[in-house]
């Protein structure tokens, strides 16, 4: 019985209808020239196209490599695919994750940087191609029914790429896994490690079937394949119209193009027995019941474990925002010193409310940059269902709170008694507490902006701006009751920055007694 089927499979003018099936324990490739629908036609039948016609029957577990690579720097290879395991098999045993992770990585080659980190700008890592095969890798290690793979061989060289397939292939055999994956132009090695060809062409079948027929079959079309020739490349020239020498007017006069004769010979040949299999198929099988308790406790503790060792390792993200908030603090107590009870100093006591809410929220930006490097494995684990999106939130606001407390209590512990603010434990705790939801308010914006910009120099532009904004509205530069009447009954009252400036302010100032200094004119 066949782990994947499908017929009809079409997208928007991309995919025109197309059937077929893979077989357990076999390899599948799908070639075709650049935006020949290779990629839209594996999005569609791993269900990542919602919008696909047609009907697509799937064993029980799928899993997808995508062509880009979205893993975190800060582990190695060994850590990256237990983590991986854990999350795809969270009731397995400790034995059997260590046994599969350490099968994977001798299959993939990857036994000599197995306790090598993926790398980060700062700190280098495995190569590329390494990278490659991690992906992989991470999409292997929980053996589905159905894998498949988008370019595994870029950023590979040849005997490399080789090798992966075919232990790929022999993974594929073992543990009756389907492989489908794309594939530009493999040298004759690669091309028989697969079983079966699905070859497109301006997302029409040209050809969907055993490897070894292949020749035989466009034989019997009239094309030749010369002697010691690689056929995964000589069919690509016929399917290939980017440079095709045929002249348009020969067509417009009632000619028919080489690609549409290889199209509808293709329909009359070969079309009808994927038709005729996927309707000899069983119906699909009832959709997994949603995952229990223990199943959620288990995958949010393990990305729980997973963020805590990603902030104490990740120097780049956490260590200089750390470092950004000791500096600020050290700032604030050596200009603001000791900050006597008088008039005349007023106005500076106000400035370092202000300062302490707007440029710690400010500095919220400094965390964009590794939410985005973590929102992509997000997307990437989500979508071959190792978890949701609300296991990732929860562990992310776990993990996020007790770091941002450090952050909060070192910046005041430096500069509060420097500054010489309202004495006492209750006003030095309110104070913090305030100061400490601010920042939590502005790393929850700067998240949710990131989230709806999902590019690091928009999502950075943006938030600056509405930092910027907020601290134009909160009420220190201009006095809220002074501001245009536009943009004091909503822009003021929504500012988070507003409710912290005037509770830091009554903290401080309420129960103090301050000189006066100067002459008062009646």
């Amino acid at each position: 019985m066949s782990a994947l089927a499908w017929t009809d499979i079409s997208f928007t003018e991309i995919l025109k209808p197309l059937s077929g099936n893979v077989n357990p324990g076999g390899m599948t490739a799908v070639m075709g020239p650049s935006g020949s629908g290779k990629t839209t036609l594996l999005e569609c039948l791993s269900g990542r196209k919602k919008t696909t016609k047609g009907s697509v029957v799937c064993s029980d577990s799928a899993s997808f490599c995508e062509q880009h690579d979205a893993l975190l720097g800060v582990f190695t290879v060994q850590e990256t695919l237990t983590y991986s395991a854990r999350l795809s098999l969270p009731r397995a045993s400790p034995d059997v994750i260590a046994q599969r992770v350490n099968s994977v990585i001798e299959g993939l080659g990857l036994t000599s940087v197995s306790n090598n980190r993926i790398g980060t700008p700062i700190q280098r890592g495995i190569s590329g191609g390494q990278k490659r095969r991690v992906s992989i890798a991470c999409s292997l290690v929980q053996f589905p029914d159905v894998l498949f793979l988008d370019e595994p061989t870029s950023g590979l060289d040849t005997a490399t790429a080789y090798q992966v397939m075919h232990a790929i292939g022999n993974m594929a055999s073992m543990h009756h896994i389907a492989v489908i994956a794309t594939i530009h132009s493999p040298n004759w090695e690669i091309f028989t490690l697969f079983n079966n060809l699905i070859l497109l062409s301006k997302g029409e079948s040209v050809y969907n079937g055993n490897i070894n027929q292949l020749v035989p079959y466009f034989g019997k079309l009239g094309y030749r394949f010369p002697q010691y020739s690689n056929p995964a490349d000589v069919v690509m020239g016929l399917v290939n119209t980017d440079f095709n020498n045929e002249s348009s007017a020969d067509i417009e006069e009632g000619g028919v193009s080489q690609l549409d004769s290889l199209v509808q010979a293709w329909k009359e040949n070969g079309s009808e027995d994927h038709q005729q299999k996927f309707e000899s198929l069983p119906p699909p099988r009832k959709s997994q019941p949603k995952e229990n308790f223990l199943n959620f406790s288990n995958k949010t503790y393990t990305l729980i474990q997973r963020n805590l060792v990603n902030y104490s390792r990740n120097l780049l993200a956490y260590g200089v925002r750390m470092a950004m908030y000791v500096g600020l603090g050290v700032l604030l107590a050596t200009i603001w010193v000791n900050l006597k009870q008088s008039d005349d100093r007023l106005n500076d006591r106000l400035s370092v409310h202000f300062f302490s809410v707007a440029f710690l929220s400010f500095m919220s930006v400094a965390g964009i940059p590794s939410y985005l490097e973590e929102r992509s494995v997000l997307r990437r684990e989500r979508a071959n269902g190792l978890y949701g999106s609300l296991p990732f939130t929860i562990a992310q606001t776990i993990t996020i709170l007790p770091f941002l407390f450090i952050c909060t209590l070192i910046f005041s512990v430096i500069c509060y008694w420097s500054i010489g603010l309202h004495g006492g434990a209750n006003h030095f705790f309110r104070w913090m507490s305030t100061l400490y939801l601010c920042i939590l308010n502005a790393e929850f914006q700067s998240l949710l902006i990131a989230s709806m910009f999902p590019i690091f120099i928009t999502s950075l532009a943006i938030a600056a701006f509405v930092n910027g904004f907020f601290m134009c509205v909160q009420g220190y530069f201009i006095r809220a009751v002074n501001l245009p009447r536009f943009w004091y009954y909503w822009a003021h009252w929504i500012d988070y920055q507003t409710y912290g400036f005037a509770i830091l302010t009554k903290s401080d100032l309420e129960g103090l007694t301050f000189s006066c200094a100067g002459d008062f004119v009646n």
